[in-house]
């Protein structure tokens, strides 16, 4: 949902580039907008324990994480193009560092909002950590690690040991005492508390420094390099690391407090192998010469991409429409076909929100993602 434009550069791969990262945030925005409101209007009871719907959760559950790993992918493609425009890195890292404050600052104006247009609403509220809170502090930390930085490989191991040590903090944050003797607030970031958190940055933070990962070795590949070789290797990590993640989930772990669904390495795992892989996988469905591109929208305008390129005000705009005042005699009142079925249109409302932002508000507004 941040701002994930992939900047030109010299040469046509680029701009393909931009289209498929934009493709795959379209898919998070369509993820994320089926599970709100899956989990807004479906009826309670025993819909809820079907193994379909307990399958339509476990895809649901990709949308932020996707969010995540292409806010930090997009970052280092986005520092390297601010560099070749003649910024030194440290002057890119702080102008990444202020987007990054700016995502945060639109997530406490949005916990305002929900306060305000929420019945019942307290003052506490404001203060819940979702997941622009985590994407927005997360980005300005990975900003400032990619500025420390100014070789390729340095930048990509110092990523890799933040995510690796955000995994290992994860658990153990669970089971320690101190972090209670923080002002509630601030222990909200760090693990869950009910009714306060949705997302922490432990371990959703590590999302988008592995995203900074890949981002950074995409950036500092030469762009006559990042073909389709190149992006069948990306498919064939994402696949390897997917089985090994899972094959790693029956071994016991030595972290106490490790739990699969929640603070596992190896869950983080499997979701990273799945993002890396589809990120290859796009790339060859959408490359140019395919017959994805030859044979679908025209002039390469894509109802998906729209999407991605928009996914933060979409992101904005869903959440008070499928949850808020405004469509409260839907809530809980369907069955899950209903509820699908109303899915497919709301999501099309939203793209013909997407396409009047797009043409009027763009140029302006702080939630372009384009």
């Amino acid at each position: 949902m941040a701002d994930t434009t992939v900047p030109e550069a010299a040469g046509p791969a680029p701009r393909q580039r931009a289209g498929y990262i934009d493709w795959m945030r379209g898919l998070a925005v369509l993820i994320m907008i089926l599970g709100h409101v899956v989990d807004s209007w479906t009826v309670l009871g025993p819909v809820r324990q079907t193994d379909g719907y307990y399958y339509l959760l476990i895809l649901t559950g990709m949308g932020a994480p996707m969010f995540l790993w292409l806010a930090g992918l997009a970052l280092p493609l986005a520092g390297h193009a601010r560099v070749r425009r003649g910024a030194t890195p440290s002057e890119a890292s702080r102008l990444l560092q202020r987007r990054g404050w700016q995502i945060f600052g639109l997530a406490l104006l949005f916990r305002l909002q929900a306060y305000l247009f929420s019945h019942g609403a307290s003052l506490i509220g404001l203060f819940k950590v979702d997941i622009l809170n985590v994407m927005g502090l997360s980005l300005v930390a990975a900003a400032w690690l990619w500025g420390r930085n100014h070789h390729p490989r340095g930048r990509v191991v110092w990523a890799a040991a933040a995510t690796v040590a955000i995994l290992v903090l994860t658990p153990l944050m669970r089971v320690w005492e101190w972090p209670g003797l923080l002002p509630g607030p601030l222990e909200w970031y760090l693990r869950p508390t009910p009714t306060r958190t949705t997302f922490t940055l432990l371990p959703w933070s590590a999302f988008v420094t592995a995203g900074l990962v890949v981002g950074e070795i995409v950036a500092a590949t030469p762009p006559a390099a990042r073909g389709m070789r190149f992006h069948l290797a990306v498919l064939g990590v994402g696949v390897t690391m997917t089985g090994i993640a899972y094959a790693l989930s029956f071994q016991p772990t030595p972290l106490p407090g490790s739990q699969f669904w929640t603070t596992s390495s190896a869950f983080f795992g499997i979701r990273l192998g799945v993002l890396i892989g589809t990120f290859g996988l796009l790339y060859l469905a959408l490359r140019p010469d395919g017959l994805w591109a030859r044979h679908t929208w025209p002039r390469g305008w894509s109802p998906i991409a729209l999407l991605g390129r928009s996914s933060l005000f979409i992101y904005w705009v869903h959440v008070e429409l499928v949850y808020g005042v405004f469509s409260k005699p839907l809530h809980q009142a369907m069955s899950l076909p209903q509820a699908l079925a109303s899915c497919a249109a709301f999501t099309l409302l939203m793209l013909a929100i997407a396409m009047l932002k797009t043409r009027y508000w763009d140029r302006a507004s702080l939630m372009s993602d384009a």
